[in-house]
């Protein structure tokens, strides 16, 4: 890790201490909003005064509960599962090892067990049978396996108990160890008990459950707030990640927190062997802080931030950081996402606005990005799609379309330009891959789309989120629109007079011409494509129907423009059985005029026993095509050749059109 990344990880921690901070004083309700069970069995055991198992046998709704993770409503029980589940989890990394050295049991509560029981396909007793297994020997197999997980855990009973007991009751008075005893004692009792239990149609309920689901046992004997002050005192004492890495200064320890660290000690090549760091660690924390940055990954783990997080740096900012958490936990919208709380937060009160933060983007306990944003835009001004290739529905015209804010663009312009696979749109909900996986196989133009948005998205994200106009320059924006409109043309496919790529493509045109001079690098020198297009089309109807109008012998705009009609009406004549627009691929690839006019004149001869109607327009605009003369590289005006290609056709055009 270089020095900046090393300051900024440092910010980093720092910034999300004190944002807890903020919350514990001004919003302290978020730490208990949105907290459900675990999906799975939960299941508790009440002692008689002679410590043996008095509710037993257990009843469904009073005694446990089965949660499968989507109710959203919870019952009475399944709140009480909620506080029981809260005092017995455990510290991540390698705290679990001070209780279980193998890590079968999760739990770090001498009052609680707590261990997986999925019997996915890799747990299977059937794995190295190829056929497929009947009903019975699948159920055979299930019973099988419940068995050997059953016995995988009691091994592991005997020492889990042991070490709790010593860690979490080391200066608790002999009752409370004697009820973990006894707790334990009866553990095997309850397994059996667990292993019969039936579900409604009287199913084996084991056999029900999925790769995540979890068995959670606990004592109803020791109150809920008792055991909560344990496992406080536990999270306290164990904080750090590793005790090695511990320094005292006075009164005060400082050591390495578990939050987004890892350790390279069984691989010396990757840690710090030249650092002035002690021990190569470059960030230690008090202990109150380590138990901020576990405050802070409960909150994720409860879904009550929003993802990305604005973290601000002075509290005079947005009403200080409760302020937008506290707006997406209390709108009655829980789930809504980032842009859509942007737009909550713009469109009802627009003297709010957003500056001086920090944008954390976090995913399933990776940092996917952390930046400073000094000034947040959700506001576009003159951002109009126009329809100028005269895309219809329902046999109307399509108006032109106005871009309001940065998420319309990222909506209505982001999801199109690339396939759907940066920004993923169904059924009008949307979703973002800005920092997952990429996979080709799920995107329309397969590799080829895939690697532009590898390549680009982080611009993207840079531009949208963190408003860094030049984040996308006008370079990129060319690249990626011809790439993109060139796939389609690739994968086009015609059937029943319906090409299947043609309406894709000219979306992308319009967006292509109508922001062509919208980024940055020098894009106010950039030509109106808008302007261009409507002007070009006028010149095509001049030249086609007039002798005496000739295309301008400098401009090889017109003379591409032209080139693409004269293109399209040829192709139109194939009689090919699939004629795609794939057909016009080979003509974009010619780099020079004569190139380009010899791949024409060729289809002229392929096709002109099919020319008879329109011929004087048809004649006009092909002989100034192939009379024109001009040195340049037509790879920088590709865009022309499209634009005269997917343009209305004058050479088709009637005379009642024209006249109209």
């Amino acid at each position: 890790m270089g020095r900046y990344e090393i300051i900024k990880q440092i910010i980093m921690i720092r910034e999300i201490i004190n944002f807890v901070t903020d919350l514990e004083q001004d919003y302290p309700e978020v730490f208990d909003l949105n907290k459900k069970p675990s999906p799975g069995l939960h299941f508790w055991v009440e002692l008689d005064e002679e410590e043996n198992w008095k509710n037993n046998p257990p009843v469904e709704g009073k005694d446990y509960v089965v949660y499968d993770g989507k109710k959203e409503e919870l019952s009475a029980i399944e709140k009480e599962a909620v506080l029981y589940e809260e005092v017995q989890d455990y510290l991540t990394m390698n705290k679990q090892q001070m209780f279980d050295m193998k890590q079968k049991i999760h739990s770090s509560s001498p009052f609680a067990l707590s261990f997986n029981f999925s019997l996915n396909d890799n747990d299977k007793a059937n794995n190295g049978i190829k056929k497929k297994p009947t009903k019975e020997e699948k159920e055979e197999n299930q019973r099988k396996t419940i068995n050997v997980k059953i016995d995988f855990v009691q091994k592991a009973i005997s020492d889990f108990f042991k070490n709790s007991r010593n860690i979490i009751l080391d200066d608790e008075d002999e009752s409370m160890k004697n009820l973990s005893k006894s707790f334990e004692k009866i553990q095997l009792q309850v397994l059996d008990v667990i292993c019969n239990l039936r579900t409604k149609d009287s199913k084996n309920l084991l056999e029900c459950f999925k790769e995540k689901d979890y068995v959670r046992i606990y004592l109803r004997n020791v109150p809920v707030e008792k055991q909560r002050q344990l496992h406080e005192k536990y999270v306290c004492d164990n904080v750090f990640n590793k005790n090695i890495y511990n320094i005292e200064c006075g009164s005060q320890s400082f050591g390495v927190a578990d939050f987004m660290t890892t350790f390279a000690s069984k691989k010396p090549f990757l840690s710090h062997q030249t650092s002035f760091f002690k021990k190569g660690v470059n960030t230690r924390l008090t202990d109150s802080d380590a138990l901020s940055l576990v405050k802070f990954e409960k909150l994720l783990k409860n879904k009550v931030l929003p993802n990305p997080l604005p973290i601000f740096i002075d509290k005079n900012e947005f009403k200080n950081n409760s302020g937008i958490v506290s707006i997406f936990n209390n709108e009655g919208e829980r789930r809504f996402s980032y842009p859509q709380l942007l737009k909550r937060i713009y469109e009802k009160d627009e003297q709010w606005g957003l500056g001086n933060y920090y944008l954390l983007n976090i995913s399933r306990g990776v940092v996917n990005d952390f930046d400073f944003v000094s000034n947040f835009q959700y506001k576009l001004d003159d951002f109009t799609i126009e329809n100028l290739f005269q895309l219809k529905q329902k046999g109307e015209l399509l108006l032109s379309r106005k871009i309001h804010s940065i998420f319309d663009f990222e909506n209505n312009v982001v999801t199109k330009i690339f396939n759907n696979g940066l920004v993923r749109e169904k059924q009008g909900q949307f979703t973002y891959n800005y920092f997952n996986d990429i996979d080709p196989n799920y995107i329309t133009g397969g590799g080829e789309i895939a690697n532009l948005i590898l390549r680009f998205r982080k611009g993207f994200y840079d531009y949208i989120y963190k408003s860094r106009k030049q984040a996308i320059t006008s370079s990129m924006f060319d690249e990626i629109m011809l790439t993109s409109i060139v796939s389609d043309l690739k994968n086009d496919e015609f059937k029943d007079s319906y090409h299947s790529k043609e309406t894709f493509i000219k979306e992308k045109l319009n967006i292509w011409f109508s922001l062509y001079n919208k980024f940055s690098n020098n894009s106010k020198n950039r030509e109106n494509m808008t302007n261009s297009f409507k002007e070009l089309l006028k010149k095509m109807e001049l030249v086609a129907n007039d002798d005496n109008n000739l295309l301008d012998d400098k401009n090889v705009g017109e003379f591409l423009f032209a080139a693409g009609q004269i293109i399209y009406f040829l192709l139109s004549k194939s009689k090919a059985s699939n004629p795609t627009h794939a057909l016009l691929e080979p003509f974009l690839q010619k780099n020079s005029a004569p190139h380009l006019q010899n791949a024409i004149s060729n289809a002229v001869n392929a096709y002109k026993h099919e020319i008879s109607f329109y011929k004087d327009r048809f004649e006009r605009l092909a002989s100034q095509v192939l009379a024109f003369d001009t040195s340049e590289n037509l790879k920088n005006y590709q865009r022309y050749l499209l634009a005269g290609y997917f343009a209305p056709s004058v050479i088709y055009k009637s005379n009642k059109e024209k006249e109209a």
